[in-house]
């Protein structure tokens, strides 16, 4: 799940910066995963940075969920403005 939350962020700021938009304006975090307890004992120390690193205070709501796509742990999925 770390793995992929690094390569989920990454994503995340390619999307919002090819679009034309900055990280700092993202209001809306949601956080979809398959083990919410994984990610809180594995994932804090990569996603409170994230956060940090581009000033985000959002509302961010965590989704335990039964399934994703293929074997994916992990998905984000945020809104911006401008």
């Amino acid at each position: 799940m770390r793995s992929q939350l690094i390569q989920t962020i990454a994503n995340l700021e390619q999307l919002i910066t090819e679009s034309g938009y900055e990280l700092k304006n993202i209001v809306r975090l949601n956080i979809y995963t398959t083990n919410m307890n994984e990610f809180f004992t594995t994932c804090m120390d990569v996603y409170v940075p994230f956060l940090q690193k581009y000033g985000i205070q959002q509302t961010t709501t965590g989704f335990e969920v039964k399934g994703l796509f293929a074997t994916c742990t992990i998905e984000l999925e945020a809104t911006a403005v401008k």
